[in-house]
């Protein structure tokens, strides 16, 4: 499980911390990660350095406490770096896609704003910002951390002056945590869409892992941005999508166990291999052109996935 702990300077979020790591670790091995500033990193290694933090999670299924993620990112941006926000949408996707894979749960640590800045004022040289200005500024920015941000996890507020942190807590942000059960990554929740993609990475990858497809954070990675892109065009969010390889880089098919739990609404399958393994387990599947091959021979046209139509039939 992956906990996102975000709010303002003064909320409370490493004490909170050091409250979970026992509770967690109750549970299994957990890690702790704690981001930022990073004033002069850029986009790319500041993604994976985002994305290293949940490798323990992603790889071995530990549990791993974020103190801070991309999601500070854009408020922090807006109020300290003139609105440089260095994880634009479509990484944010790819973020939160890997995430979802181990039923990743943001936790809005933001008690009232009087206590936000009594706790600035004393803790002013340990903190991101340098005026109180700028500490109500991010403070309304992460009142509206669900609106602006668009972010696909679930959130859940905490505010340490009214709530306590004890298991029956614990089973509260537990609830809303999704279960993986397949080796793909996403949200695997009943009824959501499945995109089966080709090949998985060409390293040797352990069984315990989930392995994400489409994750590449480069500015010149076309075809993972491309379908980032696409999506988000369509207004479909990674919340309601489920992605898997339908076979290892060595040739191994999926096994298609997963279906019958996650019953998705729709199937896309994006190039022939995928297609073919589609056939081959009986599932009906909507053919998408391989990604590359549409950069590579249709440059200058939309690639299509929900609104797409390319003589198939459901």
């Amino acid at each position: 499980m992956i906990i996102i702990l975000e709010g303002p300077d003064g909320a409370g979020k490493s004490t909170l911390c050091e409250q979970l790591l026992p509770l967690f670790s109750k549970q299994g091995l957990t890690h702790v990660f704690r981001h930022g500033p990073y004033k002069d990193v850029s986009a790319e290694d500041l993604c994976k350095i985002y994305f290293r933090s949940m490798s323990q999670a992603l790889t071995y299924n530990d549990n791993v406490i974020l103190d801070r993620s991309w999601l500070s990112e854009p408020i922090y941006g807006d109020v300290y770096r003139k609105g440089a926000n260095r994880v634009d949408r479509q990484r944010q996707r790819m973020l939160e896609r890997c995430a979802l894979s181990r039923g990743a749960v943001v936790i809005r640590v933001q008690p009232e704003l009087d206590v936000c800045i009594a706790n600035f004022k004393v803790r002013k040289k340990l903190e991101y910002l340098d005026t109180i200005q700028q500490l109500a500024e991010v403070y309304e920015r992460y009142d509206r951390l669900t609106v602006d941000h668009k972010t696909d996890l679930p959130v859940i507020h905490y505010d340490y002056t009214r709530d306590k942190v004890d298991d029956e807590w614990l089973t509260k942000v537990t609830r809303v945590s999704m279960e993986n059960k397949a080796e793909g990554g996403g949200a695997f929740v009943k009824g959501n869409i499945l995109m089966l993609c080709d090949k998985g990475p060409r390293a040797n990858v352990r069984a315990s892992a989930a392995v994400v497809p489409f994750i590449n954070f480069l500015d010149n990675d076309g075809p993972s941005r491309m379908l980032a892109e696409t999506l988000e065009r369509e207004g479909v969010p990674e919340s309601k999508l489920y992605w898997i390889n339908t076979q290892t880089y060595q040739g191994v098919p999926a096994q298609p166990d997963f279906i019958q739990q996650l019953q998705p609404s729709k199937v896309f399958a994006l190039g022939n291999n995928a297609y073919t393994w589609a056939i081959n387990h009986g599932i009906r599947a909507i053919k998408l052109p391989p990604p590359l091959y549409h950069m590579q021979n249709f440059p200058t046209q939309p690639y299509l996935i929900t609104e797409a139509d390319y003589g198939n039939s459901y």
